[in-house]
């Protein structure tokens, strides 16, 4: 994606109550990857329609790099945008141009956040999958009902890289800055940030599938907080029911309505996810992690684990960076 030497400008389109987190994490990433490789492989410029000052989500005033437009040609540009934001005042004609003039030129387009949004708007994921914060993920559904979107951290596609936003921005950079420099540079990097494990773009969003499922029904947050409670002796659905005062089909109603799974999917993800945690944050065996999820077999949780992520439990281990 992309080219093997020489420096590289990567771009960053700062949308107005954009998330300064976002681009502080991923200017970091850049800028410990430049130390450890020992030149400046990657140089970085901030871009606003007028090149005037950008107001980030916390009020604070940046001072963008340059206007965009003219014939400037990165070697990737990532639209940095908040959540919630009001669509109209990031639509603008001049930015949507400027994007598909970069496309055309082969640039790899980026989404951070929101910027998922602007991408689609410019008709620059048609035929792509996305991620982006799961905050808007309903509103972007409704207004691109053609365009699919994942509830990973972060998403690459081909030569969109869309990404949800947060810490998960690093996860990116890492992802990129590894194959782009290896993963020797990508571990430093990680450990320079604190990054106790790196995530991959197979890692969910929590609050997609679990803080704002809770937030939703009380009935819900308790059934999930037993679940969270009985990972290693997983819970029947029948007892599961009778704990939060429901019979078994209002159970599957209810799973159903928030979170569109089955409890008994819901659940097994669950265990799966806290599988993964353990596998790559302790140095437990294998058969000992699928215990302590639940399962009562190398075979059926090797199985189950890779029918999840698309990768054994070992390989998933020794696929950390």
């Amino acid at each position: 994606m992309l080219e093997r030497s020489g420096e590289l400008e990567i771009g960053f389109l700062l949308v107005p109550s954009f998330p300064l987190v976002c681009l502080s994490l991923a200017l970091d990433a850049l800028r410990h990857a430049n130390d450890y490789v020992g030149y400046s492989r990657y140089r970085y410029r901030t871009y606003s329609i007028d090149g005037g000052v950008v107001k980030a989500s916390n009020r604070l005033d940046i001072q963008a790099g340059s206007e965009i437009g003219g014939d400037a040609t990165p070697a990737m540009m990532f639209v940095c945008a908040g959540t919630n934001f009001p669509p109209e005042d990031a639509t603008h004609a001049k930015t949507q141009a400027w994007l598909r003039r970069l496309a055309r030129t082969g640039v790899p387009l980026g989404g951070i956040s929101a910027g998922s949004y602007l991408l689609a708007k410019a008709g620059l994921l048609d035929g792509y999958t996305c991620a982006l914060h799961w905050y808007d993920v309903s509103v972007f559904k409704e207004t691109f009902p053609e365009i699919e979107v994942t509830d990973q951290l972060y998403y690459i596609d081909r030569d969109r890289l869309t990404c949800s936003g947060g810490t998960a921005v690093i996860d990116m950079m890492l992802r990129i800055i590894g194959e782009d420099l290896g993963n020797d540079i990508a571990s430093k990097t990680a450990e320079m940030m604190q990054v106790e494990r790196v995530r991959s773009s197979v890692d969910r969003q929590a609050s997609a599938s679990l803080y704002k499922a809770k937030a939703r029904s009380a009935p819900l947050a308790k059934a999930i907080e037993a679940m969270e409670a009985n990972l290693d002796a997983p819970l029947s659905m029948i007892e599961m029911a009778q704990h939060i005062g429901l019979t078994r089909r209002q159970l599957h109603r209810l799973f159903r309505q928030y979170t569109d799974a089955t409890p008994t999917d819901f659940y097994r993800d669950l265990r799966l996810r806290h599988a993964r945690s353990l596998l790559h944050g302790t140095p437990a065996k294998i058969i000992d992690v699928a215990t302590a999820t639940g399962f009562g077999s190398h075979s059926h949780f090797t199985k189950v684990y890779r029918e999840r992520f698309g990768i054994s439990p070992l390989k998933d281990r020794h696929s950390d960076l």
